[in-house]
Parts: C-alpha cells; structure tokens; sequence
C-alpha cells in the first residue's frame, strides 16, 4: 500500500516524488512514495540531450533549491538569463527586463530537460521512501470503495500487477491517461500556430541576453544556453510550417537570420544551427475543470497546459508541486488522510486561479500581438511603451519570476 503513488516521472512528476523524499527531511521517512514511468530510458539514466530546454523562473529555482535537487541541475549546468529583451518585431523601443531592477543574481534560468531530468532521478534514487517503477504503465484505475483506496493495474517487465494507494497523482502530461480514465472534463483550444525549435551556436558570446520578439506569426524567442549556444523557440503560422519544416539546412538558417534581425545578428556574429532535427508541437490550452476526486489529484500539464509565450508552462507545474507538496507534508504529520477530498481541496484552491489567470493572460498576450489589425498593433505598442515606466516593469517581473508563489 502506497500513501502516495505518482504517475509520470518527468519534470513535474520526478519533482513531486523528490519533493515528498525523505533524503533532506526525515519527517518524509514514513510515507511510502512510488512512480511509475514508461520510459525505460528513464530507468537506465539515459536522458535524451536532445538541445530541449526550459524557461526556469527565480521563484521556481528557489522550490527546487528548498527541495534539495537545484544544486544538482547547477553543477551539471544552467544559463542564468541577466536580461531579457521584449520587442515588436522591428520597433525600435524595445523593454528591457534587468536583474538588476529586483536586485536578484538572475531573472531566471534557461536549463535543459536533459539535466533537469537527470538531477531529478539522481535525487529520487537517494531517497528510501521512494520506489521507482520503471518501465511500466498504467492499464487501468479504480476507486475502490469498501477499502477507500484507488487501485492501480500496471503492467510492467514482471506482467501485470495491481497497486493500491491512499492517494494517486496524475503527472502525466497533456494527454494524461490518468486524467481520461478518471473521465475528468476539460476545456481546450488549439492554436493555428506550430513552435518549431532548433538549437543555435553563435560566433560570439550572447552574454546571457534572452529575447522575445512578437511578429505577426506569433512569439519568437531566443533563450541562452551555456557561453555561445541557444534554444530558438519559432512560432509559425499554420500555413507556413510545411515550408519552414521542408526547408534544407542552409535555407532555413537564412530564414533564421532574417528572423534575427541585423542588430541582433550584430552582437552574435555568424551562427550555425546545431541540432539534429528540428523538433515540433502544436501548442494548446487546455485546463481541467477540477483537478481533484477522491483518492486523485492532477498536476502539471496533466491540468493545464498553456501557450508558451512567456515560457510559463514548467513554472506552473512547478507551483502545482510546492502547493501539493506542501499540503501533503502538512496533512501527513497531523495524521490526516492524504486522499480524503477536504485535504486535496487546499491544494485546487492554492493553485486553480493562478493557474487559470496565467493561462488566459498568455491566450490574451497571443492573440494581442499575433495579427495584422491596425488597432491590436497601436494597443501593444501603446503597452510596450508603458512597460519602460519602472513601477509597471517591476510587476510585471514580479509575476513572471514567481516570486508570489515562493
């Protein structure tokens, strides 16, 4: 019998079970804590380094340092991001974000999946309390009611088996199996748009600049990675993805270089892509109605998922982990049960609005700088302008480092 048992051991997953591990806090000793995970690369330490990164908020460094796994992301490698550059395509009255303006080391940190993934399941396998099942995948579930458990059937190299658990958390991404057995309705709305992303070596150093650059097609983003590399996050419209995707290597790098710009083409020099493939996915919104039934809880994209302008996605399964965590943590040392719906419901109430707010501000922020309207164009360049007034910048870099949620 597990108190708690974790579906999905990527990201947000792996961050939940290390979150509830006993390697830093004793007081986690006593909860007996599995994760499934379907990918046997996971099992085998193989993270696939495939240039894939994320966009890490200071407030959610400051969760994963508080859990314990930060300095292992650190010691294998992240870029910390000391500016961030927002702009209109070529308007020349760009906003810049600084460190400096919330006196921080960083805005935030561009991390690769690969290390992240990879400090995550070092961690994990430190702790006593925690059972990795992998490979394995869940069949079915079932609330049963006559022992108030959920019962999970899972098959895995051993055949089929069934576990029972006080609690079962769904962290298994946008298409979560977990959340569809559960029958748990949603809301979603697919985007006519495609993020192809690429991986970029520059000639010179891009001095931990990040940029986001709104164009008629959608956000185009350029994140720092080590001294001379970068994570190109390109969002193109429905109709010129076919193109863009069949172009070949020199092509689509002068395509890139157009994209640019010649002042920022300046500053970095030649570049050269560097990435194997140039991986692809539609992006979506997607929120749960509830996020919570007896015995079950949803986190991460499991939940919501949401457009990646502003790169908030990650940040807010990081959220869904500390407010989950918290409230588990809390409920098991008050001897509280961990499935009962009363306990679950601080955790929907503490992360639900946030997450709706920021989903809707991102649709919000997409759809007022993805078009050619005459007025839509005059109401950003109207908000840009005001962004360089200090007071409004610094709420607005408040948010975006989830420094509220800390």
């Amino acid at each position: 019998m597990f108190d708690v048992l974790i579906v999905g051991a990527g990201m947000v997953g792996a961050s939940l079970a290390c979150a509830l591990g006993d390697k830093n806090c004793a007081a986690n000793h006593s909860l007996k804590v599995g994760i499934i995970e379907a990918n046997d690369n996971f099992g085998l330490g193989e993270f696939t380094s495939d240039g894939r990164a994320s966009a890490i908020a200071y407030g959610s460094t400051q969760i994963w340092e508080n859990i314990g796994v930060w300095r292992g992301m650190q010691r294998r490698g992240v870029t910390p991001m000391h500016i961030i550059q927002v702009s209109e395509g070529d308007l020349p009255y760009p906003v810049q974000l600084r460190r400096e303006d919330m006196g921080q080391e960083a805005l935030g940190y561009i991390v690769e999946n690969a290390v992240t993934l990879a400090a995550l399941w070092e961690f994990a396998r430190e702790c006593q309390n925690l059972e990795l099942i992998c490979p394995a995948k869940i069949l079915e579930i079932a609330y049963v009611s006559d022992r108030d458990v959920m019962r999970v059937k899972v098959s895995s190299d051993i055949g089929d088996q069934y576990l029972e658990t006080k609690l079962l958390v769904g962290a298994d991404g946008g298409r979560s199996q977990v959340r569809a057995m559960a029958k748990m309705e949603i809301s979603e709305r697919h985007y006519e748009q495609t993020c192809i992303v690429t991986t970029i070596q520059s000639e010179k150093s891009h001095q931990n600049f990040a940029y986001e650059r709104f164009q008629s097609s959608g956000p185009f983003a350029i994140l720092p990675l080590g001294s001379d590399r970068a994570c190109v996050v390109w969002t193109a419209t429905k109709e010129e993805t076919p193109t863009l995707l069949a172009l070949d290597e020199v092509a689509f790098l002068q395509e890139l270089t157009q994209r640019f710009g010649a002042p920022l083409m300046a500053k970095l020099g030649k570049i050269k892509v560097i990435s194997s493939d140039r991986a692809n996915y539609v992006p979506r919104w997607m929120h749960s109605q509830t996020y919570i039934q007896p015995r079950l809880a949803l986190i991460g994209d499991a939940a919501h998922t949401t457009h990646p302008i502003a790169g908030q996605g990650m940040n807010l399964g990081i959220r869904d982990v500390n407010a989950l965590a918290k409230v588990l943590k809390a409920a098991h040392q008050n001897h509280e049960d961990l499935g009962a719906i009363a306990v679950l419901k601080r955790y929907e109430s503490k992360r639900k609005w946030d997450n709706l707010g920021v989903i809707l501000l991102t649709d919000i922020s997409n759809r007022l700088f993805s078009n050619h309207n005459w007025f839509f164009k005059i109401l950003r360049r109207f908000g840009l302008l005001i962004l360089q007034i200090a007071p409004f910048k610094r709420i607005l870099m408040y948010f975006m480092m989830g420094l509220h949620q800390i």
